[in-house]
């Protein structure tokens, strides 16, 4: 149960956000303290630098965030060089969530993008299509809020890519509320107030933007969590003596039933009935063993849940290739992960279905320091330190799976589990795997001794292609700590 970091790592990529080299010239430097409900979580800092022509927006963002009675501390870094003129050059992202950075470099060639995706020393390499359709970049986007601000304009839309969420252009709109003045450094200054939404995650946030157009306030209300506060700071106050425990965020995202399951482990086939408390119920997926239906009300869902009926996939799922290549989270062609798979189907003959679950007891058994310390660490890192939660058992599986030729990808929602953290019939959010066999997704959980069971509710699925923040998790967002869930029904093996 760990998936609520990643969608607040998507929150905290609505700033764009790496650090500087000796070879570049700083020209500015702001930093800022990060706060959810009130706590301390940590600090950002962002930097212009100049090399000649080039021009390079850097940001860096560190958070400790609290799982029960764990503190992980997670480090999001981001670089974009463009020239003068606004042509991107590179674009580079690193994401410290486990033992080992990941780093992802973007290179912009005349008519391709160069990726590169780095780990303990394995790397890979891949050819991709730039980004499509009009697009802004850092200074591009500073630039229009400038000529926007002095034509005293009340909405500002345009496209962006910052690399955190990999090169699919994210959609940002503000719309003007008021002029105000806010305190920086004990003086008051001038402001305008905008309320911004973006097509990363159906959310909206509040900003102030001062007349030279930097940010210096930004909230975005999260259901259940509190508000994200990001405020300008002096370098001492941000970095502070650092954050101890930080905000708790998983307990605060259990969902208790309105009755408990019983032996949920035997559980073949359920319905639930969703309600968010506020808002409107995010479209779910109806894959795999689960069939969704909307409730007229806009605000609930009906899930029917048979672990040994799954649907049909679409044709376009089918086909994409995405569910069989190795990324910076899911390294298929990792040579460790190749041997993994391989010593686990051994026996298992030639069923894909038996082969699937082979493997997926080969990483219940191998990932034995079973915890919460790690935030999201690579398949390939798992592999090599044994250890995880939901999430590294999800992403293990998946590139198992895949170095065995069975497309894969991972899967989000919650779980329900008799007793966690000292709560008792609770659901929790979760991650697990899903494999394509005979046209159908069939759910794989590593953490259960058996394959699977009804007491799962899904939310999203991503083939963890992107080499960044996964924008498929957003739509678990609205859901946390603002969801009820009516167990209607359950059935168990005969």
């Amino acid at each position: 149960m760990n998936r609520t970091l990643s969608v607040l790592l998507l929150v905290a990529c609505m700033w764009s956000c790496a650090t500087a080299t000796a070879d570049w010239k700083l020209e500015q430097e702001h930093w800022y303290v990060v706060e959810i409900a009130g706590t301390r979580a940590g600090s950002m800092s962002t930097m212009l630098l100049r090399d000649g022509n080039n021009i390079r927006t850097a940001t860096h963002m560190e958070m400790t965030l609290g799982r029960g009675d764990v503190s992980t501390t997670i480090r999001i870094a981001s670089a974009f060089d463009e020239t003068e003129s606004g042509r991107p050059l590179v674009i580079t992202a690193t994401q410290d969530m486990g033992q080992q950075p990941v780093k992802s470099e973007w290179r912009f060639l005349d008519d391709m993008v160069v990726y590169t995706s780095r780990q303990g020393g394995r790397e890979i390499v891949r050819e991709t299509e730039a980004p499509e359709g009009e697009w802004l970049t850092p200074m591009g986007v500073h630039r229009l809020w400038l000529k926007s601000l002095a034509a005293g304009d009340r909405e500002i839309t345009y496209f962006t890519v910052d690399g955190q969420t990999g090169l699919e252009p994210v959609e940002m709109t503000h719309k003007f509320i008021e002029d105000s003045v806010y305190e920086i450094d004990g003086r008051e200054t001038p402001v305008s107030v905008w309320k911004t939404s973006t097509s990363l995650m159906p959310i909206t946030g509040i900003e102030y933007y001062t007349a030279e157009g930097l940010k210096v306030y930004e909230e975005v209300s999260m259901p259940g969590l509190g508000k994200m506060v990001t405020r300008i700071a002096t370098k001492a106050e941000a970095q502070g003596d650092g954050v101890a425990a930080g905000p708790e965020i998983l307990i605060k995202t259990f969902v208790e039933p309105d009755r408990p399951i019983r032996d949920v482990g035997r559980a073949t086939t359920a319905t639930f009935r969703l309600r968010v408390d506020l808002g409107e119920m995010p479209e779910l997926p109806s894959a795999a063993a689960q069939r969704v239906t909307p409730g007229d009300d806009g605000a609930s869902a009906t899930l029917v849940i048979d672990i040994n009926d799954s649907l049909v996939a679409p044709d376009t799922e089918v086909g994409d290739a995405s569910y069989l290549a190795s990324s910076a989270m899911v390294d298929a062609g990792d040579p460790l992960i190749g041997k993994l798979a391989a010593r686990a189907v051994r026996d298992a003959g030639d069923d894909a279905l038996a082969r699937a679950d082979a493997m997926r007891a080969a990483v219940h058994r191998y990932i034995t320091g079973k915890g919460l310390d790690t935030a999201f660490a690579t398949a390939s890192e798992t592999a090599r330190t044994r250890s995880g939660d939901c999430s590294e058992h999800a992403v293990l599986l998946c590139a198992m799976l895949r170095a065995q030729g069975i497309p894969a990808r991972v899967a989000v929602g919650l779980v329900y589990a008799d007793a966690f953290l000292g709560r008792e019939a609770i659901f929790g959010w979760h991650m697990w795997t899903q494999a394509l066999i005979d046209d159908r997704w069939v759910d794989l959980d590593a953490t259960l001794r058996s394959r699977y069971h009804a007491g799962h509710v899904l939310t999203a699925v991503s083939s963890l292609d992107q080499g960044g923040v996964d924008t498929a998790l957003a739509s678990t967002l609205p859901l946390m700590g603002n969801l009820q869930i009516e167990v209607v029904d359950v059935g168990y093996v005969q």
